[in-house]
């Protein structure tokens, strides 16, 4: 039987894979629990005066797009259009290595939900990793989605082993043309802590459902 991915025991929350192409994905319950999400966090803005209604989204989707783009990503972006829901859906990797253009940082400085699709290539991204910082700091619900990888890989990103392990120390060794390191100690050890912080949320492993 399945089990969700939970650092809270009283929270269950369920999501159904099948064996067959992504668009056979049953992804009810973490629609549901976005749009859920999504509405309560409207509701409070809308009690709120001052609050800031120029938002660019009600959801913003941070993934990997070589790993999921064209598939879950995709699916569960038109699954919440169906629901009247504002969605942003940045281009492929456009941004890597690179400064996030004005109306992506906007999108997660404003989006009431942030889904981390976290795939086996996520943690090799710059981009991906730039943004969860960002997500972070926001005010927005993170919904973490464990696809081809595991909550521990995200916790122990120090070890031997692990996708996100081996990624982190790739992005350690890189140098510049030269032969400085492209990315300091300081920011590699805030995306590690990044991973870890957001492995202890409560979120969705789809692996548990692929049977």
């Amino acid at each position: 039987m399945a089990s969700p991915v939970s650092s809270c025991p009283e929270t269950e929350i369920q999501i159904e894979i099948a064996s067959s192409p992504p668009r056979s994905h049953n992804l009810r319950p973490a629609v549901s629990a976005i749009d859920a999400s999504s509405a309560a966090a409207t509701t409070s803005t809308s009690a709120n005066p001052h609050s800031n209604h120029n938002t660019y989204c009600d959801v913003f989707i941070n993934h990997r797009g070589p790993d999921v783009k064209k598939t879950l990503a995709s699916h569960l972006y038109h699954r919440l259009l169906l629901h009247g829901i504002r969605v942003f859906l940045d281009r492929p990797e456009s941004q890597e290595g690179g400064n996030f253009s004005s109306e992506l940082e906007a999108a997660i400085r404003t989006a009431s939900v942030l889904v981390a699709i976290f795939s086996r290539t996520y943690a090799a991204s710059t981009s991906c990793l730039n943004e969860l910082l960002l997500m972070l700091e926001s005010k927005g619900t993170i919904i973490p989605v464990f696809y081809g990888v595991k909550p521990e890989d995200l916790r122990l990103t120090q070890s031997k082993d692990g996708v996100c392990a081996q990624a982190l120390r790739n992005l350690e060794i890189k140098q510049t043309g030269e032969g400085k390191p492209r990315y300091d100690s300081t920011t590699i050890k805030k995306w590690r802590e990044a991973l870890c912080r957001v492995a202890e949320t409560s979120g969705f492993d789809l692996d548990a459902y692929n049977g």
